[in-house]
């Protein structure tokens, strides 16, 4: 979708909530209260669940909580590779030929384990997706929401997230772990509101494609969340991708 096709249907943010297990990373960023903690999860499932799933679940509480909402919610998880880490264990394991396999590695490697985690957690029947879009992953799962909310949800939980690389797997990527959430409702009242994201028509020169490993595609969500925190009124344009081509979108502070 290109600026010159942007819907002016707008939808409300009604809850905000992110995990940067890194104090030094989250301080810089502006952010405070962003450990790992979650009451969500039992110490025996938290032991068994990757940190990708576990800072997804605690910045999806946090938005639950802050949108003051029940946690049943049709929901949208993205991230760029999902559980890179375990998935490197299991091929090393295999490589390794350390058979039989561990059967927590094997259903802990699939892309939607946060999601399912979640549901589990939460008790919740709704709706879930699991999506992958690397550089553009944040705002094509916007991009999803806002369909969501125009069609058939009253409200979506949207989280993004992405955890550090394996080194050995891909030395060269230097990725933080983080995740956002986002409790995103049809109805926009008194709430911080969104329209639809929109792709920029010409490219940005400054961004290379081989800047890629320097990026954790979660932290695209940063600028919205400052945003969010400042509360500054009026319209502002902020950026939702890292790529050469970035999406947009536009941010009304009530």
């Amino acid at each position: 979708m290109t600026e010159t096709g942007t819907p002016t249907a707008a939808i409300g943010i009604a809850g905000s909530g992110l995990c940067i297990p890194d104090e030094a990373l989250a301080s810089t960023l502006g952010f405070t209260a962003a450990g790992l903690e979650t009451g969500l999860l039992p110490p025996m499932v938290r032991r068994r669940t990757s940190r990708a799933t576990r800072v997804a679940i605690a910045a999806a509480e946090r938005a639950c909580v802050a949108a003051d909402v029940a946690r049943q919610l049709p929901a949208i998880f993205v991230s760029a590779v999902g559980e890179m880490q375990v998935t490197d264990q299991l091929c090393t394991a295999i490589g390794r030929q350390e058979y039989p396999l561990s059967p927590t590695l094997f259903h802990n490697s699939v892309h939607n384990t946060a999601a399912g985690y979640w549901s589990m957690a939460t008790g919740s029947m709704a709706s879930m997706q699991a999506m992958a879009g690397l550089d553009d992953g944040f705002a094509l799962a916007l991009l999803e929401a806002w369909c969501q909310l125009q069609t058939v949800s009253e409200r979506v939980l949207l989280v993004v997230y992405d955890a550090a690389m394996p080194v050995h797997f891909l030395p060269d990527y230097h990725w933080q772990t983080g995740a956002f959430a986002l409790v995103l409702d049809r109805n926009t009242g008194d709430l911080p509101s969104l329209h639809c994201p929109f792709q920029a028509q010409s490219p940005d020169p400054t961004v290379a494609v081989t800047d890629f490993p320097a990026r954790n595609p979660a932290m695209a969500c940063v600028p919205l969340f400052q945003a969010l925190q400042q509360a500054d009124g009026g319209a502002q344009r902020l950026t939702l991708s890292n790529g050469p081509t970035p999406w947009q979108v536009t941010l009304v502070m009530p």
